[in-house]
């Protein structure tokens, strides 16, 4: 293992929960990764903890066959975190080989090859042919970032099935459970993040604002986060954050 500089150790102790210190459990081809909770890791990617760990796109196409889903992920989600996403032969290999465990990790990391036109159409593709049953939110949020209005289509239906679904809070009210329960907060923000950047319209606006007072914490912190607001939770937050730091 390569000395890691301190301050990217300082990043990951903290993200430790109370009483811990980061353990190193294992290290990948590509990554580090340290326990940080009972429940909890931390990846740290080589690109970036080390200046000067780099790859050849070469190397990546002939050990692309040999690696396993997990393998590929790894690489592909240590690459897309790091400086090296520069790297358009990479990206354009990635692109070309990938897959949907791949491509989703990726999605934003795309927008920096220079045919931005047929990034948009392979992420509005990859949202029109999801067929899992969760949104498909990074290739969403991506065409998010590309401000793109050939998505908007793409991505309507998923917004007005969401929509429907947040209607239930209603009658059943908040759940206990806001990040896992059945209630897609954190989807539909995202998802009406990204339309409201693509469309700029009010509507998109006014569908988040209506959850800035809303009585859980975490559904207020995610619509400051989709209208890219420092509001009160934000604040608070960050606050909690740097005194948990200064100690």
């Amino acid at each position: 293992m390569s000395p890691i500089d301190p301050k990217l150790m300082e990043s990951v102790k903290r993200s430790c929960e109370p009483g811990y210190e980061p353990e190193l459990v294992k290290e990948t081809p590509w990554s580090y990764i340290f326990k940080t909770g009972p429940k909890h890791e931390h990846v740290l990617s080589k690109f970036v903890a080390d200046k000067d760990f780099k790859v050849s796109v070469s190397e990546i196409r002939a050990q692309w066959p040999a690696m396993n889903t997990n393998e590929r992920y790894d690489f592909a989600a240590s690459f897309s975190g790091s400086n090296e996403r520069s790297n358009t032969e990479i990206l354009e290999f990635l692109l070309q080989e990938g897959d949907d465990d791949v491509w989703p990790i990726c999605a934003m990391t795309f927008l920096e090859l220079p045919d931005r036109d047929r990034v948009v159409k392979f992420l509005i593709e990859r949202v029109e042919k999801n067929t899992e049953k969760e949104p498909p939110l990074n290739y969403i949020q991506a065409l998010g970032l590309a401000k793109d209005r050939r998505a908007t289509a793409a991505i309507l239906p998923y917004y007005e099935k969401c929509r429907a679904e947040m209607e239930a809070e209603k009658t059943t009210g908040v759940p206990e459970n806001v990040v896992f329960g059945p209630i897609p907060y954190h989807a539909y923000f995202s998802i009406c993040g990204a339309l409201l950047k693509i469309e700029g319209s009010s509507e998109y606006e006014h569908a988040i604002r209506k959850y800035l007072d809303h009585p859980h914490e975490q559904v207020r912190y995610w619509a400051e986060h989709a209208l890219e607001i420092e509001g009160p939770t934000t604040l608070k937050r960050k606050a909690e954050y740097a005194k948990k730091f200064a100690k």
